[in-house]
C-alpha cells in the first residue's frame, strides 16, 4: 500500500503521491486507512484482545498504541508508546504489569476487572498489532514508562533480562504442528529475499529496505521469539515496515511450517563463534 501510494498504479486512476507527500506522510495515511477501515479477521484470541484494548486501554495508550491519546498531556509519566517499545519488554512482564499495575504511574491493576485469559489476550494483541520489533525478550522495563521496577520488588523470571524458557517453548496456536522441511521451501521462496538464506537479515532486497529485515541470528531475536510469537509475526506482518501479513497468502499450516523452520534453524541452532583476527 505504501508503494502504490508513492508510485501510483498503472492502468487505474491511482496517481503517485510522492511529489505531494513525503515518506512519513505516506506511511501515516496508509496506517490510518489500515487501522480505520481494514479491520483484519483476527484469530479469536487476538480479536478478543483487540476489543479489550479498544474499550479499556486505548483511552491512555491511543488507538494506534503509540501513547497519543486525549489523556496524554495529563499523565506523568506519559503512557507507554508500544510502537517504540524496547526489545527487553517481554510478554510475561507485560502480563505482570497489567495484573499488578505500575507504581507512580497511571497504570493501575486490572486483575479485578479482567480475567487471566483476557489479560493474556490483550497483551498478545498489543504485541501483534503495535510492537514493531517485538514479541521480544524481557527485562524489568515497565509497561508504562521509562524506568523498570526495583529489582527487589519481585524476582520473577521476566525481570532477569531474558524470556523464560517456558515462554520460548510455548506451542503453536490452534494445535498446529510445524513441519520444518516444508517450511524451508516456503522460506527460500518467500522470505530469503529479505531475511537472507542464512536468516541474518542480509537478503538481496535488504539494502533497499528501511527498517531493515529481522536478523534471526541476533541475540535479541534468539532469546525472544517463541513459536506462537513467530506465527503471529508472520501472519499479521509488521506495522511500518515491508513485512506483509502473510495470512492473506499462506494458510495457517504453511505459516506454522515457516515458523518452525525459522525457530529450529536460526533461533535455536548453536551460534558459530567468530574467528579471531589472530587465528585467521
Amino acid at each position: 500500500m505504501i508503494g502504490v501510494t508513492r508510485e501510483g498504479k498503472p492502468g487505474t486512476a491511482m496517481a503517485g503521491w510522492k511529489r505531494q507527500l513525503d515518506d512519513r506522510q505516506i506511511m501515516a495515511v496508509v496506517d490510518h486507512i489500515r487501522s480505520t477501515f481494514m479491520q483484519l479477521d483476527l484469530p479469536k484470541n487476538l480479536a478478543r484482545g483487540r476489543d479489550i484494548y479498544q474499550t479499556t486501554c486505548s483511552v491512555c495508550h491511543g488507538d494506534k498504541g503509540d501513547g497519543r491519546s486525549q489523556a496524554q498531556q495529563s499523565l506523568k509519566p506519559p503512557p507507554r508508546d508500544f510502537t517504540t517499545a524496547p526489545a527487553e519488554l517481554t510478554r510475561s512482564h507485560m502480563i505482570y504489569t497489567v495484573n499488578r499495575g505500575h507504581p507512580k504511574t497511571a497504570m493501575v491493576s486490572f486483575s479485578s476487572q479482567l480475567g487471566a485469559s483476557d489479560i493474556e489476550a490483550v497483551v498478545d494483541y498489543v504485541r501483534s498489532a503495535f510492537m514493531n520489533d517485538a514479541r521480544q525478550s524481557g527485562s524489568a522495563t515497565s509497561a508504562h514508562g521509562g524506568k523498570g521496577h526495583d529489582a527487589t520488588a519481585h524476582s520473577h523470571d521476566h525481570d532477569r533480562g531474558a524470556t523464560p524458557q517456558a515462554e520460548i517453548s510455548r506451542p503453536f496456536p490452534k494445535g498446529l504442528k510445524g513441519n520444518a522441511a516444508r517450511g524451508a521451501e516456503l522460506f527460500v521462496a518467500n522470505c530469503a529475499a529479505c531475511h537472507g538464506k542464512k536468516g541474518d537479515g542480509k537478503g538481496p532486497r535488504a539494502y533497499f529496505i528501511n527498517p531493515k529485515p529481522r536478523n534471526f541470528l541476533d541475540e535479541s531475536s534468539r532469546t525472544a521469539f517463541s513459536r506462537p510469537d513467530l506465527f503471529s509475526a508472520i501472519a499479521m506482518g509488521r506495522r511500518g515496515s515491508e513485512m506483509p501479513a502473510w495470512r492473506t497468502v499462506l494458510n495457517d499450516q504453511q505459516i506454522a511450517d515457516v515458523a518452525e523452520y525459522v525457530f529450529r534453524t536460526f533461533l535455536q541452532s548453536p551460534v558459530k563463534p567468530q574467528a579471531s583476527a589472530a587465528g585467521r
